[in-house]
């Protein structure tokens, strides 16, 4: 894949450019306010420009699983209105399509309507959250080939189940019970409802967020069948787990407290310092944008959705972390199934625009 081979030759080329380790250990009782990393080093991953859509307000561009279309919702406001449209573009044709129009939309709103969710089944099948500006939605189904609403389908927020546990979740929440019987079981649904980072058949990384225990990062590891402690948390540091990934042997793990968010690696039973970066009030969230087997792409989500600022989008490869920077301030960014093309959605002037690029 394209930007596999981008990010090989980009960690080629800082390597040999900085000549040093890029991670720094940090100790286990103070990893927050001793946290120490080293600079991240800057890529830009992709080439020629494919297509801007512009003149307008664009958010949540999302590539079909074929890699054929590009989803994405417009944000319209008329004096203390918010509306939506949600658009199709035909990357053979280059054409945009009508699948929502702001009249239709506007039916769904109680105080405003916008777009919440966005999210490709099939080819054949896109699904739209359009919430209210209260506290309910709806879900439409659309057939982007015909253009068709297939599914129109209310949900109140006094109906809305609460989420349920993915099947690889059940799975390891029964290995944890299995191997760890004496791990307190509020404490491992209430992670594993909210935060928690499960490796399949290899472990589950939590905080534990529970009164009455620690809140501390622990590693329920099902190979060596031992609980870990990965970093010790500070007493006002409750729900600084933000998720994490992982890429081979390593894990990545997001932390947040106050105005930072933390990028923290565990790889060969040692804590290192990744990154440091400035979240404002909203605590950073990762976001798996691409995934193969030479590397991953993911973003940190550091601002609200109406903010303006720069949500970092990183490259990791299992050894080195770089920064893609290729517009000042990114809001959004998606790639295609194959890794052939990235969508960026960045901020200029008050408005999000979208650029569709060839990856190198």
């Amino acid at each position: 894949m394209k930007v596999c081979a981008a990010l090989l030759s980009c960690l080629i080329v800082v390597v040999a450019a900085q000549g040093q380790d890029q991670f720094s250990q940090i100790p286990l009782d103070d990893p927050l306010s001793s946290f120490k990393a080293s600079p991240i080093p800057e890529v830009k991953i992709s080439g020629d420009l494919f297509a801007t859509i512009r003149n307008g307000d664009y958010v949540h561009p999302t590539f079909s699983p074929d890699g054929k279309r590009l989803a994405y919702s417009k944000v319209l406001v008329r004096r203390d209105f918010e509306n939506t449209e949600v658009l199709l573009y035909q990357l053979n044709t280059r054409k945009t399509l009508v699948l929502l129009n702001s009249q239709r939309a506007r039916k769904y709103a109680t105080y405003k309507a916008f777009v919440a969710e966005m999210n490709w089944r099939t080819p054949r099948r896109l699904e739209v959250v359009v919430g209210d500006g209260d506290v309910d939605s709806t879900r439409l189904t659309f057939n982007p080939l015909t253009r068709r609403l297939l599914r129109e389908k209310y949900e109140s927020a006094d109906d809305i189940e609460a989420p349920s546990m993915s099947p690889v979740y059940k799975q390891a929440r029964q290995q944890a019970i299995s191997i760890f019987p004496e791990f307190p079981r509020n404490v491992l649904d209430g992670a594993l409802m909210n935060s928690a980072l499960v490796i399949p058949d290899k472990g589950i990384v939590l905080q534990k967020n529970y009164a009455g225990h620690d809140d501390d990062v622990w590693l329920l590891d099902f190979k060596s069948k031992s609980l870990k402690r990965l970093i010790k948390i500070p007493p006002d540091g409750l729900h600084a787990f933000r998720g994490g990934l992982v890429f081979g042997s390593s894990i990545i793990i997001a932390l947040s407290r106050g105005s930072n968010t933390y990028l923290v690696l565990y790889r060969d039973d040692m804590i290192e310092g990744l990154a440091q970066i400035n979240s404002t009030v909203f605590p950073g969230q990762i976001e798996i944008k691409h995934r193969s087997a030479e590397g991953i792409v993911f973003l940190i989500r550091t601002h609200a959705s109406y903010e303006r600022g720069d949500n970092p989008l990183f490259l990791f490869n299992g050894e080195r972390l770089l920064q893609v920077k290729e517009y000042p301030e990114l809001y959004d960014a998606a790639i295609d199934p194959a890794g052939q093309r990235i969508a960026y959605c960045y901020w200029e002037g008050n408005q999000r625009h979208i650029a569709v690029r060839e990856l190198n």
